[in-house]
């Protein structure tokens, strides 16, 4: 398996087969086995003038379906709105290896 996931300049991970190599904490690891990687939900967060979360108005698992449902919510006036990329672990394991 190859693999490269860029998440900003400071977090980026390539993976192929066991070894996960990435920008943070441990630079070089082998994954242990059963590990998978997380799945990615967008979503789409009002926030007040200093930047805090005032809640999220949706959630989606594609960047287009969040880009559109961000558009709808400008178009009705809505302001100081982002979309927050979360990613998903399906065990407790994945999430700790991946802190």
């Amino acid at each position: 398996m190859f693999a490269i996931e860029i998440q900003g300049v400071r977090h980026v991970r390539m993976r192929v087969g066991r070894w996960h190599l990435r920008t943070w904490r441990s630079l070089v690891m082998i994954l242990p086995k059963g590990y998978r990687s997380p799945e990615l939900a967008f979503a789409v967060e009002e926030t007040d003038e200093h930047g805090e979360s005032l809640g999220q108005l949706g959630a989606f698992f594609s960047l287009h379906a969040a880009e559109a449902c961000l558009s709808r919510l400008e178009s009705e006036g809505f302001t100081n709105l982002h979309i927050n990329m979360i990613p998903i672990h399906t065990r407790l394991d994945d999430w700790e290896f991946d802190r």
